[in-house]
């Protein structure tokens, strides 16, 4: 649990950072990687503030920009700071908790899981086995279809 706090502090803290002393490279190198409204972020870190830094830790592929766009908004990093230590915390109890109790229920609704593992394997295969071999046979079609 202190791990995942301290990198997600450490990582939430780096993005700040940059984006807050870098600004005009920062914006320029993301914009030729990541396709995302950059405005739906702003709006939220306007809309909401410092409540804006507990909502960003549960939006999945958002964590990391988040705080970039937090770094765009020229929020006090003393205020930054605080709040994200806190944020991080919440966020590594509640993720080491859940994962604990999700990973126990799943060992007492399955057993013992070794017994499955082949299986699991072999279904894995399979399945990836037949969606392989539809796109392919949907690719050989539209080809043909194409010269048609």
């Amino acid at each position: 649990m202190l791990v995942s706090a301290t990198a997600s502090y450490v990582g939430h803290g780096t993005f700040f950072i940059i984006a807050l002393h870098r600004r005009e490279a920062f914006l320029k190198f993301t914009q030729r990687f990541i396709k995302v409204d950059l405005s739906k972020l702003e709006s939220l870190m306007a809309k909401y503030g410092i409540a804006s830094i507990f909502i960003s830790q549960w939006l999945y592929g958002f964590r990391l920009l988040s705080a970039a766009v937090l770094g765009l908004s020229r929020m006090g990093v003393k205020k930054y700071f605080t709040f994200q230590l806190i944020s991080c915390v919440i966020w590594a109890i509640i993720c080491t908790l859940v994962g604990y109790f999700f990973g126990a229920t799943i060992k007492n609704v399955l057993g013992d899981v070794k017994k499955y593992e082949p299986y699991i394997a072999a279904s894995v295969l399979a399945a990836g086995f037949i969606i392989w071999f539809i796109r392919d046979v949907r690719k050989k079609r539209n080809a043909v279809n194409a010269k048609s």
